[in-house]
C-alpha cells in the first residue's frame, strides 16, 4: 500500500524505517487526544504524574483514521484550501480510554495507520526497550493487529520489503530483495498465516519478557460493506497485469455479486453467511479474515491472555459501528474501551494471572529470529510457489 493510496489527504505525515516500515514523523512518536505526542513528552508526562502506563499498539483501528475527508479534500484541492487531516477527526477507542482511567494512567496511543503484524511487533518491542531505558515501566499493552495482514498487495508479503534484521548488513538485504521472485500462481495476502500466528506470539512473548500484561483485540469489520470499496466514494484500483491481479479481481467480482444478491433480502442465517463469503473473497481492501480470527483467539486462549470481543449486532447495516470498510466509531470504540478496562481489572484483581504463559520451546526455537532471517533470505532470493512453500496455508485460488 503506497502513499498515495494509503494518504488521502494529500500530504503525508510519515516517516519510514527500513526495518519496522511505516512510522510517524519524527517527534510524533504517539497519537494523543487532539495533537501528535513525542517520546520525550510522554516520559517526561509519565514521571512527573507518577501515573501508570497502558500502551495500545496496532494499525489505523488503533490509531484513529477517517478516509471520509477524501471526498471533501477533492473540492478543497480544486479550491485551493487547506486539506484535511484524516487524524483526529473522532474518538479513538484510546481517548475513550482515557476518559475512563485517565486519573491513574498515562495511555499512549501508538497505532500507526497501514501497519501489519509484522510492523507491530518490531514497533511494540522498539518501546518496550526504549521505554525500558528511560525507566519506565509498561504496565499494560493492548494489541489490535489483523485487517491490514489480510490485505493483497501485488503478491509481495511485508516482510520481503522490510530489512531481515537491523544487524546485517543492508547490502545483503538488498541483494536478497534484488532477486525476489513473487509468486503468480496464487493469491497471498500481507503477511501469511504463519507469520502472522508468529508476530502475535512475539508480542506476547515481549510483554512476558518487560513484565507488562497484555491484552488482544480481536478486530471486527463491517458486514455490509461494499467489496473493494476503499474510500467513501471510491472503488480501489487493481491492475490485472500485477501478481495476482487477475485472480483478485476474478475473486473480486463474485464477491460483489454475492453482496449485492443478498444486500436487500430480509435477515437470515443464508444473507449471512452469503455476506461473510463475500467479505471471505475481498482482497482489495484491508479486512481481517476468518482463519485469521481464529488464530488470534487460539493464540488468546493457549496463552492465558484477555481476549476483547466486540459484540456488533448484525441483522441490520452494521455501518453506525465503523468510519469505513475497517475503522471503529463510536459505540464500537465505546464496547473496546469498556473491554479494556474489564481486563485491566481482571488483572488488578488477581483474577487473571499478570505473568503470560511461556511459549513452548519448540515454538520458540521455530519463530526464532535466526529462522526468521534464514527462511527470509530464501524466500526472497528464490521465489515462492505452492511446491516450495507447502507449509505457508493461506494461499487463495479461485475454486
Amino acid at each position: 500500500m503506497t502513499a498515495e493510496q494509503l494518504i488521502p489527504h494529500g500530504t503525508t505525515p510519515f516517516s519510514d524505517d527500513p526495518y519496522i516500515g511505516r512510522l510517524l514523523k519524527p517527534g510524533q512518536d504517539f497519537i494523543g487526544a487532539d495533537g501528535f505526542v513525542s517520546l520525550q513528552e510522554a516520559v517526561d508526562e509519565i514521571r512527573s504524574s507518577s501515573k501508570r502506563v497502558i500502551l495500545n499498539v496496532g494499525d489505523s483501528s488503533t490509531s484513529g483514521w477517517d478516509t471520509r475527508v477524501t471526498v471533501e479534500n477533492q473540492e478543497r484541492r480544486k479550491n485551493e484550501q487547506p486539506l484535511l487531516s484524516a487524524f483526529f477527526r473522532y474518538a479513538n477507542y484510546s481517548d475513550m480510554l482515557r476518559d475512563r482511567v485517565g486519573g491513574d494512567f498515562i495511555v499512549l496511543n501508538a497505532g500507526i495507520p497501514g501497519h501489519t503484524s509484522v510492523n507491530t511487533e518490531r514497533r511494540l518491542r522498539g518501546l518496550l526497550d526504549t521505554l525500558g531505558k528511560q525507566a519506565i515501566q509498561v504496565d499494560y499493552v493492548s494489541i489490535y493487529a489483523g485487517n491490514n495482514d489480510c490485505q493483497w498487495e501485488g503478491n509481495r508479503e511485508d516482510k520481503t520489503r522490510l530489512r531481515t534484521s537491523p544487524l546485517i548488513p543492508i547490502f545483503i538485504d538488498r541483494l536478497r530483495l534484488k532477486f525476489f521472485k513473487p509468486d503468480t500462481k496464487h493469491i497471498r495476502l500481507r503477511t501469511n498465516q504463519r507469520d502472522f500466528s508468529r508476530n502475535l506470539k512475539r508480542m506476547l512473548e515481549a510483554c512476558r519478557r518487560h513484565s507488562v500484561a497484555p491484552v488482544v483485540i480481536l478486530p471486527e469489520t463491517p458486514l455490509y460493506w461494499e467489496p473493494g470499496k476503499r474510500f467513501v466514494a471510491d472503488l480501489f484500483p487493481v491492475d490485472e497485469k500485477i501478481p495476482g491481479g487477475a485472480m483478485v479481481i476474478a475473486a473480486l467480482k463474485r464477491a460483489t455479486e454475492r453482496w449485492a444478491a443478498v444486500l436487500d433480502q430480509p435477515w437470515s442465517e443464508d444473507k449471512h453467511k452469503a455476506l461473510e463469503s463475500a467479505r471471505e473473497l475481498d482482497f482489495v481492501i484491508p479486512r481481517i479474515k476468518k482463519q485469521y480470527r481464529q488464530l488470534v483467539e487460539n493464540i488468546a486462549r493457549s496463552l492465558e491472555v484477555p481476549l476483547v470481543r466486540t459484540c456488533i449486532p448484525r441483522e441490520q447495516d452494521d455501518g453506525a459501528y465503523f468510519v469505513d470498510y475497517c475503522h471503529p466509531i463510536g459505540r464500537a470504540n465505546e464496547a473496546i474501551a469498556g473491554k479494556l478496562v474489564e481486563a485491566i481489572e481482571d488483572y488488578e484483581s488477581g483474577r487473571v494471572s499478570k505473568v503470560v504463559a511461556r511459549t513452548p520451546l519448540l515454538y520458540r526455537l521455530l519463530d526464532s529470529r535466526f529462522v526468521d532471517v534464514v527462511s527470509g533470505w530464501f524466500s526472497g532470493s528464490r521465489g515462492r510457489t505452492a511446491e516450495s512453500d507447502p507449509e505457508n496455508q493461506d494461499i487463495y485460488t479461485l475454486y
